[in-house]
């Protein structure tokens, strides 16, 4: 008899056999938590109880808590409710229970656990069961679950007849507003309910999320051990991190970036692919490995596609290094079928058994070894690239922090590489957790933020020196921010269930800083609930977002820094979720690096060019400043120290500022309705003809604003697009940008576009209905989403019309409304006597495609 009744993450186990297994002792660490746990079980009263576990990464904190429970609370019938944020997790938890259950006591004999969440392979809500004594769901689930009071999780929790505890995974994510509304609910219903948190990162840094997590957790941390001590036992290895950097520029097209920042997913696809293929790139990381081979040893190399992986391994090789390689069949898919069958469905198991046999040297992978995969003796681990994604960084890190009591290693050299990017992009910064011992690191937000202040400065001095201005428009220190503003606030994209506790800095400077205060003020006096769930999107919100800055910061043009509109975003979503002002940091140092008095002291001395060189040289080697920092180059230096100068030389000659800061008042007229013809004509020779549905007759071609004039839409060239008069009047104030290729949108829309169709000669046209086509399906996608049509004036294809859409778009969007639109085609057509398609095909790059025939 099995010990275990076992289908797709659901289990039945057979206690009364898994009491006679073999069951793993507890580190000493775990042991004493156990205890701890036990002690904290023991004390509970009538009435809520809530405390947290404390053990860093890699320190065996769902062993324990599984430990625990199986020792009490469901030796003593109490059902289990256990919460994570990420499917891995889940399936972490379920595939421990097995090394446990046998320390379950009688007089209970059988153990029913069941996974539940939104992925493929896991149980719906609705399969929830009474019976059952386990559930291991994420919290978004749950959440939404919860909120619906859907009759199988209130089930299951009302058969627990008070007797219920509940584990929450990460919990330094509960104070999210979702979540610790959920929480608090289940408290109500459940009087006696009891609360256990899991976390490596116990404390934050602003007082209010810090007072939500004492209130969910009263008793506070139960138990907590430092990184150090267990380095110190052998249970974890010393991190040894360092950096890299390439030298390699991604191209992030602007509007493109700004488009991105306020969706809080990781950098985007495309650019994630251009990194990939970089050949140098590729080079500058394998060579660094075989230059540092007898120092890194044993390592795992984590990628972003299966291509950059063989490249990196085939360089390795070419070095006398022993290098291997696992990755999906599935993540291979832009390349052929051929390249793909390359690949036997056994290599995977292979390679990685190689690996840890020591026939390797270096394995690379991508995300196959993020979600606990047992890899012993790891030495190091390159991370390829940046990631915004606290949760991927931390998983990838702890692939190499097992000590040698687990096989693994003293010490683990954590590679990062990085690469010069030109845009305020929110890293993931690893950061040794340590459990709440004495530390030295600065608090965050209150070192200068150098790397943002210098992209700024680099930034505008380049667009001088493009234009050919050599001469500063105004006063340096109107370039450099007065302070910055922390807001913090818990993240989800709309269709993901892992929730990211974001920390962001917003620059203020001179000219905006009255405003920053009024909006703050404003917000706190009215908070608007909107911006309060961790899942609002900045597309459900601009038309409010851009209210507040036409209230707050009006006719303002300069703005620096990422993006005005999502500054005031994040501030919105920071008052709204903690209910404070965010921390204000003052740039200390500001005054110390105002270059205008530099360049001030060299004029008066009136030196040689040599002699003005070698002085501006020193102070740029100065260690007690910046310059080094946020100029990078010499050179980037003294291009802002001429500009500088050049810009005092004028005033001294015209007695001015030559950019008009010695105004006393500002005016301003209202913007022009309308784009200049000049600007008209610029625009439609960029289209060549309507972005909707294709058509190039000129007569009917006009320039639309991207976001309407009504919703404060202005008349720059990235606003503008060309449509024919049809489309515009169709688009009317909606917010289509028909200049992208990719719908932003997160799911389909609940209607489909009826449009009229050809009629009269134009009904037996391919081109009329090319356009009819284009029109329907790029307004459902509200983007330009179709790239090809076929639709032929004769023969077979002409019965057979097939749409090709951009990547990013998926045609199973389009399933349930494809038999209305071919009957609605042969309507027009019957009328015309013209030939009738039999069927329509729509595709898309690496997805599947979908058809639907016309029934006779």
């Amino acid at each position: 008899m099995q010990t275990n009744n076992k289908r797709e993450f659901y289990s039945e186990y057979d206690l009364n056999i898994a009491r006679k297994a073999y069951l793993k002792e507890p580190a000493g660490h775990q042991r004493m938590a156990i205890d701890e746990l036990i002690k904290w079980y023991k004390a509970k009263k009538n009435g809520y109880t809530g405390g947290i576990l404390v053990l860093p990464t890699g320190g065996g904190k769902t062993f324990t808590s599984i430990r625990f429970l199986c020792l009490t609370a469901l030796s003593d019938g109490y059902k289990v409710l256990w919460l994570a944020h990420t499917h891995h997790l889940l399936e972490q938890a379920y595939n421990s229970f097995g090394e446990h259950v046998g320390k379950i006591t009688e007089p209970k004999s059988i153990l029913r656990i069941r996974v539940v969440s939104g992925t493929i392979g896991h149980f719906h809500i609705a399969d929830i069961q009474s019976e059952d004594d386990v559930v291991i769901a994420t919290l978004q689930t749950v959440t939404k679950a919860y909120s619906d009071d859907h009759f199988a999780l209130k089930s299951f929790i009302d058969s627990a007849r008070g007797k219920i505890l509940v584990i929450f995974d990460e919990a330094h994510h509960a104070p999210a507003p979702s979540y610790r509304k959920l929480l608090t609910s289940l408290r109500d219903r459940c009087k006696d309910m009891l609360l256990l948190g899991m976390t490596a990162t116990p404390l934050y840094s602003n007082e209010k999320l810090q007072g939500w997590l004492n209130k969910l957790f009263p008793q506070g941390i139960l138990y907590q051990v430092t990184p150090q001590y267990l380095m110190a036992q052998g249970i974890l290895a010393k991190p040894i991190p360092e950096q890299q950097e390439t030298n390699f520029t991604p191209n992030f097209d602007l509007r493109e970036y700004q488009k991105w920042i306020g969706t809080f997913r990781d950098i985007p696809e495309d650019i994630i692919t251009q990194l990939a293929e970089n050949n140098d790139r590729n080079m500058f990381i394998a060579d660094h490995y075989a230059r540092n081979r007898e120092r890194y040893g044993k390592t795992l190399i984590f990628a972003d596609r299966w291509f950059q992986c063989e490249a990196i391994g085939e360089y390795l090789e070419k070095r006398g290094i022993r290098a291997g390689t696992i990755y999906s069949r599935d993540v291979a898919g832009p390349r052929t079928s051929d390249e793909r069958n390359k690949r036997k469905s056994d290599e995977n198991a292979k390679v990685l058994e190689a690996f840890r046999k020591n026939e390797l040297d270096v394995l690379l992978n991508v995300r196959m070894l993020t979600e606990g995969t047992d890899v012993p003796d790891v030495k190091t681990c390159f991370i390829t690239r940046q990631t915004t994604s606290k949760i991927l960084l931390t998983q990838m890190v702890g692939r190499a922090l097992r000590g040698p009591k687990f096989g693994g290693t003293t010490e683990a050299h954590l590679v990062f590489f990085t690469d010069n990017w030109e845009q305020f992009i929110n890293w993931a910064d690893y950061e040794l957790v340590d459990g709440g011992a004495d530390t030295h690191e600065v608090e965050y937000g209150k070192r200068p933020p150098l790397r943002y202040i210098s992209i700024e400065l680099v930034r505008k001095l380049s667009s001088q020196m493009d234009s050919g201005i050599n001469i500063n428009p105004g006063p340096f220190m109107e370039f450099l921010p007065v302070g910055w503003y922390r807001v913090e606030y818990a993240a989800r994209e709309s269709d993901s269930e892992e929730v990211e506790h974001v920390q962001r800095l917003v620059m203020v400077f001179e000219h905006e800083a009255k405003g920053y205060e009024q909006l703050i003020g404003g917000l706190l006096s009215q908070i608007d609930g909107c911006f309060y769930d961790e899942g609002v999107q900045f597309q459900d919100v601009s038309s409010k977002i851009s209210k507040l800055q036409r209230e707050y910061f009006p006719g303002n043009q300069g703005h620096f820094g990422s993006n005005l509109l999502q500054d005031i975003f994040s501030i919105a979503r920071h008052v709204a979720q903690i209910g404070t002002a965010p921390r204000f940091f003052n740039f200390e140092e500001r005054r110390l690096h105002d270059l205008d008095l530099v360049a001030e002291e060299m004029i008066k001395k009136d030196l040689s060019r040599t002699q003005e060189d070698d002085a501006v040289r020193l102070e740029f080697n100065r260690q007690d400043r910046y310059w080094q920092v946020l100029y990078i180059t010499y050179e980037l230096f003294k291009s802002q120290y001429n500009a500088c100068a050049e810009r005092l030389l004028h005033m001294r000659r015209h007695g001015a500022d030559p950019g008009g800061h010695i105004m006393i008042a500002t005016t301003m007229s209202p913007p022009d309705r309308e784009p200049s013809e000049e600007l008209k004509t610029q625009v439609k020779e960029r289209d060549g003809g309507c972005l909707c549905c294709g058509s190039i007759n000129t007569r009917y071609l006009e320039v639309d604003h991207i976001i309407p004039k009504y919703f404060g839409g202005n008349n720059i060239l990235d606003n503008l697009q060309t449509l024919c008069s049809r489309c515009n009047q169709l688009k009317g104030t909606k917010h289509i940008n028909f200049r992208d290729c990719q719908t932003d949108l997160t799911m389909p829309p609940c209607s489909f576009p009826e449009f009229e169709t050809p009629t009269g000669r134009k009904a037996g046209t391919p081109e009329a209905w090319g356009q009819f086509l284009c029109r329907v399906f790029n307004f459902f996608y509200q983007c330009s989403a179709v790239h090809a049509l076929t639709i032929g004036k004769r023969g077979d294809s002409f019965y057979n019309w097939h749409v090709e859409l951009n990547a990013g778009n998926d045609p199973r969007w389009l399933e349930p409304h494809l038999p209305g639109l071919l009957t609605h085609i042969a309507e027009a057509k019957e009328t015309g006597r013209y030939g009738i398609p039999t069927s329509i095909t729509v595709s898309a790059p690496d997805l599947p495609e979908v058809k639907c025939k016309r029934k006779r």
